[in-house]
């Protein structure tokens, strides 16, 4: 096992970067006086943190239960003032002509005072009145006592309610509420009730915050249930409820501090573990954080002057050669240094010189054949003779009243006389959108005119310069390839043309079956069975150089997108 875990250490440390070898060494040898001087910390500390915490978490409970007291001295003014409010309890002990009038003082004074507490306050639950009268019920804000005979709380507290607040916590049934008699309404000889319930759970959502790691909270009431808990990565039952009510300290290796709610028969208890890391003081952390500011510093110092006269040299030259990599053949590091580090930047410079040399050899006899592949192509064509061939053709087709035929020879006319442009290889961006024009007609007439056709160009590009027959094979691939294997709906064929501020796009898009993206790159690179979209894509990388050419987007089903981005060049005259 050591063996092993022995090679596994120097394999790594021996392929590991000379800047971080220097770390590792300097580190491993400063850890042994840090543990030392943390563990030294950790044991003078101990006592001063216990009397922290038992500060801090007093602290901490007392504001809580300060907090919840203040709610409760909010919800009992609130309570004073329904009961002692002249106005609700004239409405409530009144008498009325008809049932309107007694519904229209409902609405208008009985329910803005009932309801609009719930809009500032959205903890409160319910907030309404029971009577025990013969006037009648009113939505959720006026009751008859009558209604609550069957409640358990009602029939427990009955006797107990009076005209100050009582307040009755229901751990059971998750309830906490406050009741009372209202005076002003017994004066009238009207038995009132006041009942206002609050939301169990955001009631005691503010002691949920002061529970950190490795603390846990209860309250209890004044029979010894608990009515509410909560415990942050502690077990259940870590401390028992009978050591919280013997008033005791701490049970086991945890603390236990107590607080009462005023206003309410409630004490919190709130408990922990007793061993807290050292590293919780702040001045222990300021003083290892010192000390490994020093080891810091002293590190940074010495892999400054290690890398500047050790690795500099080296880390430029690896970072060369992964731009070399990626193709940015750019010598970019030189040094003129005698020692071995020198010598083998200075003979990667020459190496990449070759290595340039050699590329722009065989690029230039690339261009070169593609030029002669071109003019032998076109100098296989007799284009007068094409041109008059076809053109009798016309006249015959006229003459014969065969208007298809006639814009079908045309259309060819067009497409050979922009295809052959002359012997040229570029043309204006004008002829070739007319070039496209003229074989999509011809494909229309082939194809009974199954697809539509959009052309979508720019007139402030029609000027710039292009490659001939650079949209042609695309138009092509679109109809054989994608519009013709489509198996329901008419097919369309769109071809935009637009301008950046160096660039010119043209884009052919069409809604055919579509391709994956392994298809897609195959096409552009010439492993596909065609050869005229990666021929496009060539002859743009040749002409024209990085980054232009074509690029393909396409998913099954949705159709494909090719655009030709090409430089923006005005067309010599």
């Amino acid at each position: 096992m050591i063996a092993r875990f022995r090679r596994l250490f120097e394999g790594k440390f021996r392929n590991a970067r000379l800047i971080k070898k220097i770390m590792l060494i300097y580190v491993s040898i400063s850890a042994v006086p840090i543990l030392l001087l943390g563990v030294f910390l950790v044991v003078q500390e101990r006592n001063t943190m216990q009397g922290q915490r038992t500060d801090a978490v007093r602290t901490t409970l007392g504001q809580a239960v300060s907090s919840i007291s203040s709610e409760i001295k909010v919800y009992d003014n609130l309570s004073d003032y329904v009961a002692y409010n002249q106005t609700v309890s004239d409405v409530l002990t009144g008498t009325y002509s008809s049932k309107y009038e007694l519904y229209d003082q409902y609405e208008k004074t009985i329910d803005p005072i009932l309801v609009s507490p719930s809009y500032f306050s959205p903890d409160i639950e319910k907030l309404k009145i029971y009577i025990d009268s013969d006037l009648p019920s009113h939505g959720v804000t006026i009751m008859h006592i009558s209604d609550l005979k069957t409640d358990e709380w009602y029939k427990e507290y009955k006797d107990r309610i009076n005209q100050s607040v009582t307040w009755i916590i229901d751990y059971k049934a998750h309830k906490i509420r406050s009741v009372r008699l209202m005076p002003l309404m017994e004066l009238n000889g009207v038995r009132g009730l006041m009942y206002l319930e609050v939301k169990y759970d955001a009631f005691f959502d503010g002691f949920n915050s002061i529970c950190q790691k490795g603390q846990g909270l209860t309250i209890v009431d004044s029979s010894g249930n608990a009515v509410y808990e909560r415990r942050n990565e502690l077990p259940e039952g870590a401390v028992k409820l009978k050591d919280m009510l013997s008033g005791e300290k701490r049970s086991g290796h945890f603390y236990i501090e107590s607080e009462k709610i005023k206003g309410l028969p409630l004490t919190v208890y709130m408990y922990g573990e007793r061993n807290f890391s050292a590293l919780q003081n702040l001045q222990v952390v300021v003083v290892l954080l010192i000390y490994l500011g020093i080891v810091a510093a002293t590190l940074y110092i010495a892999t400054k002057f290690f890398n500047r006269y050790v690795v500099s040299d080296l880390t430029k030259l690896e970072a060369n050669m992964h731009e070399v990599e990626n193709g940015n053949r750019i010598l970019s590091v030189v040094s003129d240094s005698q020692d071995e580090i020198g010598g083998l930047i200075r003979g990667f410079g020459s190496m990449l010189a070759e290595i340039n040399r050699l590329i722009k050899e065989n690029y230039e006899n690339r261009l070169s054949l593609r030029k002669a592949e071109m003019k032998a192509l076109q100098a296989q064509i007799n284009p007068h003779f094409l041109y008059n061939s076809l053109s009798l053709i016309n006249w015959k087709a006229i003459e014969a009243g065969a208007d298809d035929i006639s814009e079908v020879t045309l259309a060819l006319s067009s497409f050979y006389r922009t295809s052959l442009n002359r012997g040229k290889n570029v043309l204006t961006v004008e002829k070739e959108i007319e070039n496209v024009k003229s074989y999509i007609k011809i494909q229309s007439y082939m194809h009974d005119n199954s697809f539509d056709t959009v052309i979508d160009v720019d007139e402030g590009i029609l000027k710039y310069q292009t490659l001939n027959l650079l949209l042609q094979p695309l138009v092509e691939n679109a109809i054989d390839h994608g519009i013709d294997m489509k198996e329901d709906g008419r097919g369309f064929i769109k071809i935009i043309g637009r301008q950046t501020a160096d660039t010119i796009t043209l884009t052919v898009e069409d809604n055919g079956v579509g391709m994956d993206e392994e298809t897609a790159q195959k096409i552009i690179t010439f492993k596909s069975k065609g050869y005229g979209v990666a021929n496009v894509n060539q002859r743009i990388r040749l002409f024209y150089g990085q980054p232009y050419g074509l690029q393909i987007e396409s998913s099954i089903g949705s159709g494909t997108r090719c655009t030709v981005t090409i430089p923006k060049v005005l067309t010599e005259h």
